[in-house]
């Protein structure tokens, strides 16, 4: 049985999912569609808490309402899923590896795991996005497009309300929950969805507020060129945003992978705060003349 719970503000989307639900999830399956309508009425994670709370069945399955399901009796293929031991979220797209960094759960293409067909709301042609190797990877980050969860795992995690808006919520969600189990990506559930990510200065915000949180390190083994790489784009995004003194210098040493990298690796890194850091003395001799 399956409660499936949808965020929902774009009703002809909604209810063409609807339509392809009914017409794929499969024959023997019980189930129920929650509609949380939220046109910027509440947070995603507050939307789908009160959805959850709503729901009757034992299985939850949080979904974005801009996409179709392309594989037939697929409502059994999950629930199987769930049902296997220690298992956390279910999902179709995540990442097996989490840095020190603040960042999406696209850390770097051999730790990506995805399992879509990448299509536009222009409707031109979907592209099949898939590296999975076998039918169920594990991973920690799981992409929010779909997740699904035991509802007694989900009561011991929910979404954190903490976090206002519509991003970093299934980053966060996932992350905790894979502290106490097992996320995978499966490859036997094919969707096509119709939109891709938004990542404005809030979805950077929000992954900073996030890596914050959980200051904890779920890798078995660093990966220092990951880390090194992942650390940088973090810095040029940030300065991208906020101003390079040292203040904020400062702040982006929080998040530094001091014992994830290679002494060539740090190097690196540390030119460039040379550079940032040369910069800032120069803005301030500016201003100061």
């Amino acid at each position: 049985m399956l409660s499936i719970i949808i965020s929902s503000y774009q009703q002809p989307y909604y209810d063409q999912l609807v339509k392809n639900i009914n017409e794929t999830i499969g024959d023997g399956i019980v189930y129920e569609i929650i509609q949380m309508w939220n046109p910027n009425l509440m947070s995603i994670t507050k939307a789908y808490n009160l959805g959850a709370e709503k729901s009757q069945y034992d299985n939850l399955l949080f979904i974005h309402e801009d996409l179709v399901f392309h594989t037939q009796a697929w409502g059994e293929q999950l629930i199987a899923h769930l049902n296997k031991e220690n298992v956390g979220v279910i999902g179709l797209a995540g990442s097996s590896y989490v840095p020190a960094a603040p960042a999406s759960w696209t850390v770097a293409e051999k730790y990506n795991v995805i399992n879509i067909l990448q299509g536009n709301k222009e409707n031109t042609q979907s592209v099949r996005l898939n590296t999975t190797l076998k039918n169920m990877t594990e991973v920690f980050a799981v992409d929010g497009v779909f997740m699904a969860i035991k509802k007694k795992d989900y009561s011991e995690i929910k979404f954190n309300e903490d976090l206002s808006g519509f991003h970093g919520y299934d980053l966060d969600f996932s992350l905790r929950c894979s502290k106490k189990f097992q996320n995978y990506i499966v490859d036997d559930i094919l969707i096509e969805h119709f939109s891709k990510g938004n990542p404005t200065k809030e979805w950077f915000d929000t992954n900073i507020k996030i890596r914050q949180n959980l200051k904890f390190n779920f890798n078995k083994k660093n990966d220092s060129e990951t880390e090194k790489n992942n650390f940088l784009g973090f810095l040029y995004k940030y300065f991208e945003y906020y101003l390079i003194n040292k203040k904020n210098i400062l702040f982006t040493l929080k998040f530094y992978p001091l014992n994830r990298i290679n002494f060539k690796d740090h190097i690196v890194i540390a030119k460039k705060y040379y550079h940032y850091l040369k910069y800032a003395s120069d803005i301030n001799k500016k201003l100061k003349s």
